[in-house]
């Protein structure tokens, strides 16, 4: 299966995706878009609601 970083998945695509769409890897892959070790997808993120939840839940306890 070809690992794509968040950038070079949106520019073959021609979508403009970000974070909230798509749930990428913790670790550091090659990317075999621009050849650069960076996250990668993992897959399709189906619960946006939840990622906004988590991200409202790490600026409060900051």
């Amino acid at each position: 299966m070809a690992e794509f970083c968040l950038d070079c998945w949106n520019r073959l695509n021609g979508f403009q995706k970000t974070e909230r769409d798509y749930v990428l890897s913790d670790d550091y892959d090659l990317c075999e878009g621009c050849g650069q070790f960076r996250p990668v997808i993992v897959f399709a993120r189906k619960a946006k609601w939840l990622y906004d939840l988590k991200q409202t839940l790490k600026r409060r306890q900051s």
